[in-house]
């Protein structure tokens, strides 16, 4: 029965998550009604230029920048962002990323920069049939002209899913997950973590650790949604 929902899910019509009419998974009226973050730094939520770290922020968290779309709590979006990950519905992002395209160009630098998705776990991703960052990540690439680089950060762990631990359980369970695969990008290249949903931290930062012990420097992130 399952699967003949998910197979139902994946061919029925676009329809609004939040007027229900037909045609998109968010409509342009209900798009503009959304509360969409104004720049601000991750760690101190205080206003800052482009969503850069602040310079005293900096020592406490290696990300020199968190770009974030939107809240998780409103409700169309928590629902919309769970059908797009386990239903099928990913197109959803390709709307999202197409409608916001000005607030992705002002906010991201293109120059010798790459979008490496948050990997998911093998078996996790088989069961989907895709990884949802993979899916934001090529619709992003596709109007801020930065190419996607999956070789850069590999998940070889299988580790418990977040959502369902404690903020000290989601830490002791990345551990280890993350590892970097060789190849001939350059150390100096602005890397862009790229994922759905970040409430804890705990998925980017275990990331960056991993990439920094490689020697790149400059790791930013993009989320659509944040607590």
């Amino acid at each position: 029965m399952r699967i003949l929902s998910l197979i139902s899910e994946l061919f029925s019509e676009k329809k609004c998550f939040s007027c229900r009419k037909l045609g998109h998974f968010f409509c342009p009226k209900c798009l503009d009604d959304i509360e969409f973050y104004k720049p601000y730094c991750y760690l101190c939520k205080k206003p800052s230029d482009q969503f850069y770290t602040h310079k005293d922020c900096i020592p406490h968290f290696p990300l020199r920048q968190v770009i974030v779309l939107t809240r998780y709590r409103h409700p169309g979006i928590k629902k919309l962002l769970r059908h797009a990950k386990y239903y099928g519905k990913y197109q959803w992002y390709k709307d999202l990323t197409k409608w916001w395209k000005n607030f992705f160009q002002d906010n991201v630098i293109s120059k010798n920069s790459i979008f490496t998705p948050i990997p998911t776990p093998l078996m996790r991703r088989w069961k989907r049939g895709y990884n949802q960052t993979q899916k934001i990540a090529e619709y992003l690439s596709d109007i801020v002209d930065i190419p996607v680089n999956n070789r850069a950060l590999k998940r070889w762990i299988y580790s418990k899913q977040q959502s369902h631990l404690s903020q000290s359980e989601r830490k002791k369970n990345l551990e280890g997950s993350f590892h970097v695969i060789k190849n001939s990008l350059s150390k100096d290249t602005t890397i862009y973590l790229i994922d759905d949903i970040v409430s804890t931290w705990s998925t980017l930062l275990e990331a960056t650790k991993i990439l920094k012990k490689w020697w790149f420097t400059d790791i930013r992130a993009i989320v659509l949604a944040s607590d």
